[in-house]
């Protein structure tokens, strides 16, 4: 296979058998492991794709062939990843096999150092490609540094941590896997956390059976919705493929929005660590600032995208938790790293404290109604703006991150994308006449 493929350093989406295979695999990684000198140990794990062991196995081999040490923990979910980075002090470098949220034919590897630090792959192509070119790869087999660990029983013990489990309600919870990584370690977690577990799709099946493991997609969550009504569940969570985000379906078999999500994790956060910062995007619903307010302490507002929010918590100590606008969910004490297993486990901390049904719990938090993102095509974003801004400037506009406009029952933010001629809408209002009225009137707008 031609390493050319190495010179795509900005698209990092790779189809298994075309661009790349486990000879590139193991080139690349040889030359990887070779730049990092100082690292001497290597924790190894994978995705449930049908490319991703024979993967792992070409990413072993370059570990040992560098004299280096592995530790392979086999199939795992990203935040398993994240936590063996901190939890055992003798690991260099995580690696885990995965595309993440792309087609199962994709496939690709994520990488942090110590603490659940991200590498920026993208900085080793050129020495990665210098390396290649110009180095002799000569295998030398040293097996006895390679050994197989189910870090499985800590991890749950570490999600433990962030409750009181002698608290916690017995829920009944439909857990849908989606046939991917997450089955993994469910039981454990329901075992550990007392609540009656009905597995949905837990054997791992890279053809997808039964739907794709992608539980924003509504065509996607009918079997799901199906089951709590007939296991008469209490929640109904499910999960997309390496396990970093999540869905929540109550037992009125209403699924809940992100921002209803991030405002309940908000606000038992706050309970516990009273006087700490949360941030929030410039697009999450207005009842994740007011919950926060409500607690007494101050919201911290920050433009859409991780690397603007990371920054912020690596500075400031007193932040606790954010929330980014993928359904991804960082805590402090996770070494400012996403977890949705610790989310799961700070809702069922939230529901136990109610005398309710979560149906009830969830409709405390849905003060606003919102139309989920959309993306508009445009001509020209710029001209789109102005326009928007000579419409609605009679209102409370700011431009912090792009155009976000306020009315006192409703408000809406626009930004383009940072790669297409497209504007993103976020719209949210107090009802649903008045939502379905000014998202019309924008979509007319934006559309001509």
């Amino acid at each position: 296979m031609d390493t050319k493929i190495l010179n795509k350093s900005y698209d990092l989406r790779w189809v298994y058998g075309k661009d790349i295979n486990e000879e590139l695999y193991y080139k690349m990684w040889f030359a990887f492991a070779t730049l990092q000198r100082r690292a001497e140990i290597f924790i190894v794990g994978c995705d449930a794709r049908l490319s991703s062991e024979s993967l792992k196995q070409a990413l072993i081999e370059w570990i040992l062939d560098t004299w280096k040490n592995v530790i392979d923990i086999w199939l795992c979910s990203t935040d398993m990843i994240y936590f063996a980075t901190w939890a055992y002090e003798e690991v260099d470098v995580w690696l885990m096999i995965t595309a993440s949220h792309n087609p199962k034919e994709y496939n690709w590897l994520k990488a942090c150092s110590k603490n659940a630090i991200p590498i920026n792959m993208k900085s080793f192509w050129v020495e990665l490609q210098d390396f290649i070119a110009k180095w002799e790869l000569i295998k030398k087999p040293i097996l006895w540094n390679y050994k197989y660990t189910d870090i499985s029983d800590d991890f749950i013990e570490h999600i433990a941590s962030f409750v009181d489990l002698s608290k916690l309600k017995k829920f009944k919870v439909v857990a849908d896997a989606g046939n991917w990584v997450a089955g993994v370690f469910m039981e454990k977690l329901a075992k550990k956390f007392n609540f009656e577990l009905i597995p949905l799709f837990f054997e791992p099946d890279w053809d997808f059976p039964n739907h794709h493991p992608s539980p924003i997609e509504p065509e996607n969550v009918k079997d799901m919705i199906k089951k709590v009504l007939e296991a008469r569940a209490d929640l109904w969570v499910a999960f997309d493929w390496d396990a970093d985000r999540m869905s929540i379906c109550d037992e009125a078999w209403v699924v809940w929005s992100w921002t209803i999500t991030t405002a309940m994790i908000a606000k038992v956060m706050l309970e516990k660590f009273p006087k700490k910062k949360i941030i929030y995007n410039s697009v999450c619903g207005n009842i994740v600032p007011e919950t926060i307010e409500r607690m007494w302490w101050i919201p911290v507002k920050e433009k859409v995208g991780h690397v603007y929010i990371k920054e912020k918590m690596y500075i400031d100590n007193e932040i606790i938790f954010w929330w980014e606008h993928s359904g991804h969910y960082y805590f402090r004490k996770n070494w400012n790293a996403d977890s949705w297993v610790i989310a799961f486990a700070k809702i069922l901390d939230l529901l136990s404290e109610w005398d309710s049904k979560p149906s009830e719990v969830r409709k405390e938090f849905e003060t606003y109604l919102a139309v989920p993102e959309i993306n508009f095509k445009v001509s020209n974003v710029w001209d789109k703006l102005d326009e928007l801004r000579s419409k609605y400037r009679d209102w409370s506009q700011d431009m912090f991150d792009w155009l976000t406009v306020r009315y006192h029952n409703w408000w809406f933010n626009v930004r383009p994308s940072s790669n297409e001629p497209l504007l993103r809408l976020n719209i949210e209002a107090r009802n649903e006449s008045l939502l379905n009225e000014k998202f019309l009137e924008l979509k007319e707008i934006i559309s001509k």
